[in-house]
């Protein structure tokens, strides 16, 4: 197999590896049933780890290009025929611009995203994405929400809105906020289209090129994608099991200028990791300290199912420093695409003028449907009902778990939020086990998808919340017994040298 590599790009290698033999299947150099080189045997030609051909091998298995078959290796999948494009048809026409020389960076690499939508193959159980069943989202009471604001509103509701957001709703997020302990007035509320927007408004805001911009490592995805841009500094702190590593994050601050600090108190994804009060008063003290503003994500937080409430960093806040994230997409509502963002009033000025360069105003129906849910007190119900399957399906994980999972796997259970942190062995790496994973149906995300530096391979996460219990049970029963092969394989290649010295050959 003809693979060539560049270490003087930016571009990782194991991502050299994947798109060479993706242009090689998509452009017919290999066909479907060609077997692929194994990964050891690469490696070496190549002089990387095995891991680094693995994590190649592993993103080509989630996009369906390639399936590993155990005992006889990797082969090219029927897929490839489908999407053949015939070298041709790849030749730019002479009529045509050139694209390429008018892109100012590289696309980045979108491995977790090809995952998730493999995730929905049928017959597949996926613990990849971080969403709820389709069983536990409410249409009939969005339909009756939508029903009572259009008879009441009308074709209102079909027209342009304020850029600001609805303003029955921010009424009704101003209430829901106090009733968390966070004074808020009308003005310092912007409603957007999810988190992700309120993400992208705070980099073109307030990030200059030159900038550094500190978060969680390992994180969102769609926080690193989005800061991660040319000029801007990116920086992670490591996240231990009171959330942020402070001590780290207070030597940062003292050798480095920052701009921002990103962190998610409540629920980290991907670790589940909750911020205890003494550290959120150690926290704002640091930003305090150094002067520097705090974004708060709170999208997970009110998907507690157990212990009790912390106050989120915004309802501690003193000194203006926090600014303060949330959205309806994870408690039931992902597709109605409403989100908002809390801060000082001079702040959200700056934001809503950037969003009125970026869409106008967000969705004004979604808005009212919400609003009008929040009103007649259908939404807080439905969150304690969400909450409480949720727990339901967290026990369901852990009992099986605990059944089919080695004890050498630690597993950390938030007490909230949609997934589990689960660490293997160090000489375990969880790239690999997708593969083995994907043979049978079962799907998750490595940890290698969350860090933007110093990637962690022995760990990843399982998100349950989409799936019914017997899927549960069926997919870690499977991973428990691709853990349990692996460890025996281990076990059996570690051999002792001549000089009486073990020697792991894994």
């Amino acid at each position: 197999m003809l693979v060539t590599l560049d270490p003087s790009l930016r571009k990782p290698l194991y991502v050299q590896i994947r798109d060479q033999i993706r242009d090689r299947i998509l452009t017919g150099g290999l066909k479907p049933g060609d077997r692929m080189e194994p990964s050891r045997e690469l490696a070496h030609h190549l002089g990387v780890h095995r891991t680094t051909v693995g994590n190649a091998y592993a993103d080509l298995e989630a996009e369906g290009l390639v399936q590993g078959t155990v005992g006889r290796g990797t082969f090219v999948t029927p897929l490839a025929e489908t999407l053949h494009t015939p070298r041709s048809m790849t030749r730019r026409p002479s009529h045509d611009l050139f694209w390429e020389s008018f892109f100012p960076e590289e696309p980045r690499d979108d491995s977790l995203g090809r995952l998730m939508a493999s995730s929905v193959e049928e017959g597949v159980i996926s613990f990849a994405v971080a969403h709820g069943a389709e069983e536990l989202t409410p249409p009939d009471l969005v339909r009756r929400a939508a029903d009572a604001v259009l008879r009441r509103e009308g074709g209102r509701l079909l027209q342009y809105g304020s850029t600001d957001g609805y303003l029955p709703l921010k009424v009704y997020l101003q209430t829901r906020l106090r009733r968390d302990g966070i004074p808020v007035e009308l003005d310092e509320i912007l409603v957007t289209h999810g988190c992700q927007q309120s993400l992208d408004l705070l980099r073109r805001t307030l990030i200059s090129s030159g900038e550094t911009v500190v978060c969680e490592n390992p994180t969102y995805t769609g926080l690193w994608n989005v800061f991660e841009s040319p000029g801007v500094r990116l920086i992670g702190v490591p996240v231990a099991t009171e959330g942020l590593d402070l001590d780290a994050l207070q030597a940062l601050l003292e050798q480095t200028r920052v701009k921002l600090i990103f962190c998610s108190p409540n629920f980290q994804n991907p670790t589940g990791h909750t911020m205890p009060l003494a550290a959120r008063k150690r926290l704002l003290e640091l930003a305090l300290r150094f002067q520097v503003p705090i974004v708060e994500d709170d999208v997970y937080g009110a998907l507690r199912y157990r212990g009790r409430q912390v106050p989120p960093l915004k309802a501690l806040d003193t000194a203006g420093l926090v600014i303060y994230l949330n959205s309806f997409s994870k408690v039931g509502f992902p597709g109605l695409r409403v989100g908002w963002i809390v801060a000082s009033r001079q702040v959200i000025a700056r934001l809503r003028w950037a969003k009125q360069r970026a869409d106008l105003h967000t969705n004004l129906l979604g808005q009212a449907v919400l609003q009008e849910l929040g009103r007649r007190g259908w939404l807080d119900k439905w969150i304690r009902k969400t909450c409480k399957a949720y727990e339901h399906k967290q026990g369901v994980l852990r009992h099986a778990i605990e059944r089919h999972f080695p004890p050498q796997v630690r597993v950390s259970y938030a007490e909230g939020g949609m997934s589990v942190w689960v660490e293997l062995p160090a000489w375990l790496d969880a790239s690999e086990l997708l593969v083995k994973a994907r043979e049978r149906r079962v799907m998750f995300a490595p940890a290698r998808y969350f860090y933007f530096q110093n990637p962690k391979h022995n760990a990843l996460r399982l998100c349950y919340t989409a799936l019914p219990d017997d899927k549960i049970e069926k997919g870690v029963a499977i991973l428990g017994e691709i853990l349990k092969a692996a460890m025996r394989r281990a076990k059996k290649g570690r051999q002792i040298s001549p000089a009486g010295a073990s020697v792991a050959l894994v």
